[in-house]
């Protein structure tokens, strides 16, 4: 998984408008970190907003969702999140080391209908990118121009600069997504993954929430760290077995067919248990693969026998 090197969270508002987040930028350096504020400094917003880089359009519970701050009073227009990420060495490609994800999104426009529901909430729209970069620079978590003195950067402004910013050849890279599934999957690529975030969001529903969380869905330490491998093993089985089989990776998902997808035979099935042994330290036999139809079959087989 790569290390949050900085987060950067600009334009923002919150109770009632009372209290905002201008331009927070904090450094981590890719270390463990504390941040301790008092009731009421505002962590829950934090939380929020940072996670809607793992979770786009994710609540913490059903009173806070990300609507939320955009109901009538809040003073929003236009919402940034950003978080820097230090990738790890194996899916450093083409130089770039860093790679910022973000979360900008906007009230939506209103219908007839939406203007007679409650003002508690409000639909919004949104969308995330990812920008890599080999060194810091101008486009960089902390430079990236959502500001210009007192001037904000709006929502469509920003998406045609991330446009025009992805055509030009700045040593960056540029990815911009409107829809959640497509966004989510590609960083699942650096090791981002909804499952595991999703037990952070969690435990942060309330404020004490991680002994209530931890107590009602992981009673012993064996299910937490179960929970957490099914992702790893999923991750390096789909990139081993399309490299070694020669197919894209994007074919393989839980429900395709092993055999179809990766146009095995029976002797291809002995070159399946050495890439396993070689790369997952256990050993399998022709009378496992019996009922295991799909790559969750398979995924859940190699799980089964890591775990002993």
């Amino acid at each position: 998984m790569p290390q949050i090197n900085r987060i950067r969270v600009n334009n923002v508002k919150y109770n009632f408008g009372t209290q905002f987040y201008d331009d927070f930028v904090m450094r981590f350096s890719c270390k463990n970190s504390i941040y301790d504020l008092a009731n009421g400094g505002g962590k829950s917003v934090l939380m929020l907003l940072l996670l809607q880089n793992l979770i786009p359009n994710c609540t913490l519970d059903d009173k806070q969702p990300i609507e939320k701050l955009f109901r009538a009073g809040s003073g929003n227009t236009t919402i940034h999140s950003l978080i820097e990420w230090k990738l790890d060495a194996c899916d450093i490609r083409n130089g770039y080391r860093y790679m910022t994800t973000g979360f900008c999104a906007r009230k939506a426009k209103e219908t007839g209908a939406d203007s007679e529901k409650n003002t508690e909430t409000a639909n919004i729209e949104y969308f995330n990118y990812c920008i890599f970069y080999k060194e810091f620079g101008e486009n960089d978590l902390k430079n990236l121009p959502l500001m210009k003195g007192e001037e904000r950067i709006s929502y469509s402004s920003l998406k045609a600069y991330l446009r025009d910013l992805e055509k030009r050849d700045l040593g960056v890279e540029v990815k911009i997504f409107d829809r959640k599934g497509d966004y989510q999957n590609y960083i699942s690529n650096y090791g981002l993954y909804e499952s595991q975030w999703e037990i952070v969001r969690g435990i942060n529903k309330t404020e004490g929430h991680v002994r209530t969380y931890f107590e009602n869905n992981y009673k012993t330490t064996r299910k937490v760290v179960e929970d957490l491998l099914i992702e790893e093993i999923i991750e390096k089985a789909t990139v081993v077995l399309a490299e070694e089989f020669e197919v894209e990776e994007v074919s393989i998902t839980p429900e395709a067919s092993l055999k179809d997808t990766l146009g095995l035979d029976s002797l291809d099935l002995v070159d399946v248990v050495v890439l396993v042994e070689q790369n997952f330290g256990v050993t399998l036999t022709g009378a496992d693969f019996i009922g295991v139809a799909t790559f969750k079959d398979f995924y859940e087989l190699l799980h089964r026998k890591i775990n002993g």
